[in-house]
């Protein structure tokens, strides 16, 4: 006989049925997770709009770089056409439109660094027309400055044929006249110099020669008389006596006589404060330094002249020249000793 079964009794509990406390701890962490991911959305999303936004921002600032370096390089062209179509009048023009490319061009590159920095090119661009419009300006005025000048060189060339023509006839004129003149230069030069020549030769004959040159050495006493002396040591002073000679070439009247004492040593006794100087050798065509001079009144015959050295200083031993000139030419030499 089979046991009734209890369908009261209770099954058994395996640990699977959920406490209250575990379910809300879940429910919970469900709603942090779902707050979280809720919150990296919206923080994504923003994240792309933003980027979205820069990247907009972006292309429209590129677009517009590109855009001013466009309209830059055809401003910078259009500038170097038109400045390169003035070429050819004349070199100095070319040179002056040169100088112009090249202060465009470096307007151009600082453009350029202002638009690559993102800064305000605007009144740079400005300026950069300004200019270009100045420098056209410029080329036009100096066209207009040639032009002018190339049509007064061309009055001025036939001015200068003219002239050129005229210089022609002139110039053959004066051709003969200068045949003339050189023939007549050459007559004059052949007589002026036998002029001279024969000049020259009165002029040597009129030196008035001299003879018996004496040269006397004397000892000046504290009362004025003098005592000749031959001893170098005693000797204060040097009288040069000599005689004229007879001359009718040289006219009468006073004649100077310049005396040149040369020591032992071949140096002349000078001293400027006691009347020494300078006189031309005209036969040497040189100067020479003389000592002293002598004056007379010389009435064409034979005089008697002295003339004295007294230089205030010792006189050294050996043999002494005396040289005599008149009207620059040597006419007479002797020599004497100091002992």
């Amino acid at each position: 006989m089979s046991t009734p079964t209890n369908f009261n009794q209770s099954s058994p509990n395996y640990g699977f049925t959920p406490d209250g406390n575990n379910q809300k701890r879940l429910t919970t962490y469900m709603g942090i997770a779902i707050a979280v991911l809720l919150g990296l959305c919206v923080f994504l999303l923003v994240s792309k709009y933003n980027t979205s936004n820069k990247l907009d921002l972006t292309t429209s600032e590129l677009a517009l770089q590109k855009e001013a370096f466009t309209e830059l390089d055809a401003k910078y062209n259009e500038a170097v056409s038109q400045l390169e179509q003035q070429k050819g009048i004349s070199a100095e023009l070319d040179a002056k439109i040169n100088q112009q490319l090249s202060d465009l061009e470096s307007q151009k590159n600082q453009i350029s660094g202002l638009i690559r920095e993102k800064r305000e090119y605007k009144s740079a661009m400005a300026s950069f027309e300004r200019q270009k419009n100045e420098y056209l300006a410029q080329i036009e005025e100096l066209r207009k400055q040639v032009g002018q000048l190339t049509e007064s060189n061309t009055q001025l060339t036939g001015q200068n044929e003219q002239l050129s023509s005229s210089l022609s006839e002139t110039q053959g004129k004066l051709s003969e006249e200068s045949t003339a003149k050189a023939a007549l230069a050459s007559e004059k030069s052949a007589v002026e110099s036998e002029r001279n020549q024969l000049s020259k030769k009165v002029d040597i004959a009129s030196a008035i020669r001299v003879k018996n040159i004496t040269t006397k050495g004397v000892d000046v006493r504290s009362n004025g008389k003098e005592r000749t002396k031959s001893k170098a040591k005693k000797v204060d002073k040097l009288n040069i006596c000599f005689t004229t000679e007879a001359n009718e070439v040289s006219p009468a009247g006073e004649e100077v006589f310049y005396l040149r004492i040369v020591d032992p040593t071949g140096a002349p006794l000078a001293i400027e404060s006691l009347g020494s100087g300078v006189s031309q050798n005209k036969r040497a065509s040189e100067e020479f330094r003389y000592t002293t001079t002598a004056t007379c009144n010389y009435s064409n015959g034979e005089t008697n002249v002295c003339g004295a050295w007294q230089p205030g200083q010792n006189f050294v031993k050996g043999k002494y020249a005396v040289q005599i000139y008149n009207k620059g030419y040597l006419v007479g030499t002797s020599t004497f000793n100091l002992k």
